[in-house]
């Protein structure tokens, strides 16, 4: 078998890649359990459990959602009760965020299942397969970071070839 160019790789690594973030989306979703909200309300409920009190624009910025689709989270997870807003003691123009009883409750059995559940694929690879994925995931993640951190929101949405 003939070794791949630099270039075909990177290509096949993007096609990877973009047949795995679908997937990786969709099992996610699968593994919620049966009487869950959806996961990304459950991440909206997990960012309130490490940092309660939050603005909305913190939740949008902590979770990289727009601040309307935050707005239609926190609206749904007050319907169910699961959290309140109240006005911000010192900006008027911000509105806190904070999660209720039932909101500690229902994050902590359905965050720790589906972690959980989401785990049992990784355990389809071999030890060695999971500890290079780990490091490959980390590198990747930083990689993506430290190019993100060096462009502008008017280099504009597509990337130049090469």
């Amino acid at each position: 078998m003939a070794r791949m160019s630099a270039e075909e790789r990177r290509i096949q690594l993007v096609e990877a890649f973009t047949d795995l973030g679908p997937a990786w989306v969709r099992w996610v979703a699968a593994c919620l359990p049966m009487d869950s909200v959806s996961y990304a309300r459950l991440r909206l409920l997990t960012a309130l459990t490490c940092i309660d009190n939050q603005t909305m624009r913190q939740l949008a910025d902590s979770l990289a959602v727009t601040p309307r689709r935050i707005t239609a989270l926190v609206d749904a997870l007050e319907q169910d009760g699961l959290v309140e807003r109240h006005p911000h003691p010192k900006d008027g123009r911000s509105t806190l965020v904070n999660i209720t009883k039932d909101g500690l409750k229902h994050q902590a059995v359905d965050w720790q299942q589906h972690q959980a559940e989401v785990g049992v694929a990784f355990g389809d690879l071999t030890v060695d397969q999971q500890e290079q994925l780990l490091q490959i995931s980390h590198d990747l993640t930083g990689a993506f970071r430290s190019r993100l951190a060096g462009r502008s929101a008017s280099d504009g949405l597509f990337c130049a070839p090469g």
